[in-house]
């Protein structure tokens, strides 16, 4: 959390509220959060706002050159935040346990906030984002209209890897979080632990429009629902976190597997696995 729809609705309004005001200073509560890229003074970072813009699961702050007859637009500050796992962010609210880090402004603030001190504040100039993992390295953007079919077809058809995997492979395309990974493979009833070269030309399409469909509806559930700033809002998930709970197709059990590390939610029916010598999820809890 947040996820690419999380930051569809957190980008604008952000984007609004900062976009042309004067950032005074930062402050920073834990450390480890923070990476200065610079070898400058904290005081040293102020500015104009010029730019809130997203990068896959990073968002990017710009800061106009404080010397306004540089042309050299790596001379321009940078501010990239990337939540992670807890990452949330909150305006003008009081100091609390979980705040990491602080955007000063004149009559407001901006709080970076993470209780497990996973995600991370990159500090620098346009030429230093290069050195932020996984910044420069990100695949193309899901929303954009790079992403059609032929170059899915084009990814999908190197790739052997297995579908919740692929998904979530920010290097070629960005980006696809745990909760949203679940969602595209229950619409499109494929397996988290199918490999991507077992699914037939249909099954490729039907995961192509799912990722268009799924991260749409939910953009735009979020933007209608107008969760605070810092909410995680997932109260339209159809399997993620839902282990137990029927299956809203067919009322079978949702289960939990491990694949590659991390919990993947699915509905056993919906999502057959086809014999391909996994666990027989529907009489086996997880």
């Amino acid at each position: 959390m947040p996820e690419l729809p999380d930051l569809e609705y957190i980008r604008p309004i952000l984007c609004e509220r900062l976009q042309g005001c004067r950032m005074t200073g930062v402050e920073v509560f834990e450390p480890v959060v923070v990476r200065n890229l610079t070898g400058m003074d904290l005081s040293e970072f102020s500015g104009i706002i010029s730019s809130v813009t997203r990068l896959g699961p990073f968002l990017r702050f710009s800061l106009k050159p404080r010397d306004r007859s540089a042309l050299n637009s790596e001379d321009q500050l940078e501010i990239v935040m990337h939540p992670m796992l807890a990452g949330r962010f909150r305006l003008s609210g009081k100091k609390q346990a979980v705040t990491a880090f602080r955007m000063n402004f004149d009559d407001f603030h901006l709080d970076f906030l993470d209780d497990k001190k996973m995600g991370k504040v990159y500090l620098g100039r346009t030429s230093d984002l290069h050195s932020i993992p996984g910044f420069a390295s990100q695949g193309t953007d899901i929303l954009s209209p790079s992403f059609d079919w032929p170059y899915f077809q084009r990814i999908a058809a190197k790739s052997r890897k297995q579908a919740r995997v692929f998904l979530m492979d920010q290097k070629s395309m960005s980006a696809i979080g745990n909760a949203y990974a679940d969602e595209v493979l229950f619409e499109a009833r494929i397996h988290p632990k199918t490999r991507m070269n077992q699914l037939d030309e249909s099954q490729l399409a039907t995961l192509f429009e799912s990722i268009r469909s799924v991260i749409q509806d939910g953009i735009r559930t979020i933007q209608e629902a107008k969760p605070d700033l810092e909410m995680k809002y997932r109260d339209h998930m159809k399997v993620r976190n839902k282990k137990d709970q029927p299956c809203i197709r067919c009322g079978n059990k949702i289960r939990r597997a491990n694949v590659n590390g991390y919990d993947s939610f699915f509905c056993p029916v919906c999502q057959p696995d086809g014999g391909k010598g996994f666990i027989d999820w529907t009489t086996v809890s997880r």
